[in-house]
């Protein structure tokens, strides 16, 4: 697993794209997850087929179409990285985007911090500090210019 983490307008869906697609290249099978902090969010839309299938009780909710598949489950909780590891299946790399509160113990993911200022090199935690910004401070890897250089330090810590 590899972990992206950081304040909002950090970088961290641009972070988490870039790694997503340069596994990719390399022939990983990756997943991806990201929290939404929203409590009324939804992908289903009221008054669609779907739904109303929700509505009327069923749970899941699975949308199938020619190109993707959906499954929609109602009041399930993803309270450890076990619970989010056994959704995904058999991918070779989950990168997740947030999840902050489910990481804060765990060990067994690489964990990008990306900061937006020098004040957050000190406070936000993970065993790899990242910036989109010109901080010029030592310690953190500047993006996108040092993106190899991270890439290939999260690469030599991915068990092969």
């Amino acid at each position: 697993m590899i972990a992206v983490l950081g304040h909002k307008k950090s970088g961290k869906t641009r972070l988490t794209t870039m790694l997503i697609r340069a596994l990719r290249e390399m022939n990983y099978k990756v997943a991806s997850a990201k929290h939404v902090h929203h409590v009324n969010f939804s992908i289903d839309r009221p008054e669609k087929d779907s739904w109303k299938h929700r509505e009327a009780g069923a749970n899941p909710t699975i949308i199938i179409s020619p190109k993707e598949v959906a499954i929609m489950l109602m009041d399930k909780k993803i309270e450890t990285l076990s619970d989010l590891v056994k959704i995904v299946g058999d991918s070779d790399v989950l990168v997740l985007e947030g999840f902050y509160g489910l990481l804060r113990e765990s060990d067994d993911a690489i964990k990008i911090a990306l900061v937006r200022n020098k004040e957050e090199l000190s406070t936000m935690k993970g065993e790899i500090m990242a910036t989109f910004e010109n901080l010029n401070e030592r310690g953190a890897y500047k993006l996108p210019e040092e993106f190899p250089q991270l890439f290939k330090l999260i690469l030599d810590k991915i068990p092969h």
